[in-house]
């Protein structure tokens, strides 16, 4: 019992939040598509605000952003894992950094589309 109370500490709840974002500040830093994609996001955010679009967009704005940034961060743990434990050239490592890459790909196609249908219209 003390154990299950001890793992729902707040010290550790803290600490998780703290690791967290130093994932995130490691990914701003210096992966150059996540700094590319959160300025992407802001710009996104302040076009909501400023075509006041609706809860429904808004949502749509939200997940896709969050879900576009979140692929990206698992695309660099792919990397990291990879390029640190593997040590010589292998092809299946090769081909699992592509299909990341490539989620991250379809993932930004989807956001693209998002926006444009989102936007689009009052831009023209």
């Amino acid at each position: 019992m003390k154990q299950i109370l001890n793992s729902h500490h707040p010290v550790r709840h803290a600490k998780s939040f703290k690791y967290a974002f130093e994932g995130i500040f490691h990914a701003l830093l210096n992966e150059a598509n996540f700094r590319i994609q959160v300025l992407i996001a802001v710009i996104s955010v302040i076009a909501g605000i400023h075509f006041n679009i609706s809860n429904t967009e808004w949502g749509l704005l939200t997940i896709s952003m969050g879900f576009l940034l979140s692929a990206e961060m698992l695309n660099t743990v792919v990397e990291e894992f990879i390029d640190n434990i593997v040590k010589e050239e292998n092809v299946g490592m090769k081909i699992i950094k592509d299909c990341a890459a490539g989620f991250v790909l379809i993932t930004a196609i989807t956001v693209a589309l998002i926006l444009f249908l989102i936007f689009g219209h009052r831009l023209v």
